[in-house]
């Protein structure tokens, strides 16, 4: 799950990762060990939190048989508040698959770089997200519109082909350059996929850096 530095703020450690694993899926019901586990963290650590949460009415909490299920009350007056923060910040990567998801096999790549993949983004930080495929910025547009009014943030989006990709890669272009050697975070794909379309195996240095040395 992505961390943010506003979450982090207002809800530190555990509380600000049970709620923002809950609200990204907010009809979902997590029984206690299967967060515990998407958390990576010890069911125990999380009861304390999950009950005072549930005993401010921002979570529910039910036993069936011997698991304990877990969601988000959405009957809290502050539900879609908290939701709309947490889709903000730590639900980065989620609205921006959903934004994708239409566009199918014409988005081959899709990651965020710069601060926000870095979780140093702050109030004024755009989204910049890197697509690589068939699709054409004219199309997303829209499709980018709507994702920045869910997200509170402006989306500087950079379209290229496969083709286009590799061969600037290969160039050394200094953009795309400073763009990979910087953190990712992948909306579609994956550092293999990205290997595959530059011609580079895994753990290979960049083709230009191969040639430099």
């Amino acid at each position: 799950m992505r961390k943010s530095p506003i979450v982090d703020a207002l809800f530190p450690g555990l509380r600000g990762e049970i709620l923002g694993a809950t609200l990204m899926r907010p009809k979902k019901a997590w029984y206690l060990s299967e967060l515990s586990a998407f958390l990576a963290k010890q069911p125990s650590s999380l009861q304390r939190e999950i009950d005072s949460l549930s005993k401010a009415g921002i979570l529910e909490q039910w036993k069936d048989g011997r698991r304990v299920y877990i969601k988000p009350d959405e009957a809290s007056p502050v539900f879609l508040d908290l939701k709309s923060l947490f889709d903000k910040t730590t639900g980065l990567i989620p609205a921006l698959e959903q934004m994708l998801e239409p566009f199918g096999d014409r988005v081959r790549l899709a990651f965020v770089y710069g601060s926000m993949a870095r979780s140093q983004e702050e109030s004024e930080s755009d989204i910049d997200l890197l697509l690589v495929g068939t699709v054409g910025l004219a199309d997303l547009v829209p499709a980018l519109r709507n994702a920045e009014r869910t997200l509170g943030r402006a989306i500087n989006a950079s379209v290229l082909s496969a083709e286009e990709f590799a061969s600037r890669v290969r160039e050394g272009q200094h953009f795309l350059n400073a763009v990979l050697q910087g953190p990712k975070q992948f909306v579609k794909g994956n550092e293999d996929e990205l290997g595959a379309i530059i011609g580079q195996r895994r753990g290979e240095a960049p083709p230009n850096e191969q040639a430099r040395a």
